[in-house]
């Protein structure tokens, strides 16, 4: 992570299954686990240049409350990836919305990732 680097935390209820989730659909790396032995409780993931971090949302955070898993979407995830349509088949049935070109010249889809969280996944124009 750099300094002034923003990047999410996903709350979740099952960690591992969020994580694997991420790690097959977008073809993360592993960048940092906590506790470093046994089952993580907070984990992050490189995806292409960014970063995206994973904890357990049940139990009370530092500021007093249980961090909960996406009950509607207040926030939409956002990835650029270099084949769509590869995510698109890795996620099967997390699609919501399949690829389909924009009318501002984009082609997206968007995703819905075992949490509820909705992820708006966009061809990489220039992948190289």
């Amino acid at each position: 992570m750099s300094p002034g680097e923003v990047f999410p935390i996903v709350n979740c209820v099952d960690l591992a299954v969020t994580s694997a989730w991420y790690l097959s659909v977008f073809s993360g790396t592993v960048g940092y686990t906590f506790p470093e032995e046994g089952e993580p409780d907070y984990l992050t993931l490189r995806i292409g240049a960014g970063q995206i971090a994973f904890g357990r949302g049940t139990a009370p955070a530092s500021y007093g409350d249980i961090p909960r898993p996406a009950t509607g979407h207040a926030v939409d995830l956002c990835v650029y990836v270099p084949d769509l349509a590869a995510v698109a088949a890795a996620a099967d049935q997390a699609v919501v919305v399949p690829p389909t070109d924009m009318p501002w010249g984009e082609r997206v889809a968007y995703l819905r990732d075992p949490e509820g969280t909705m992820i708006l996944v966009i061809q990489d124009p220039d992948p190289d």
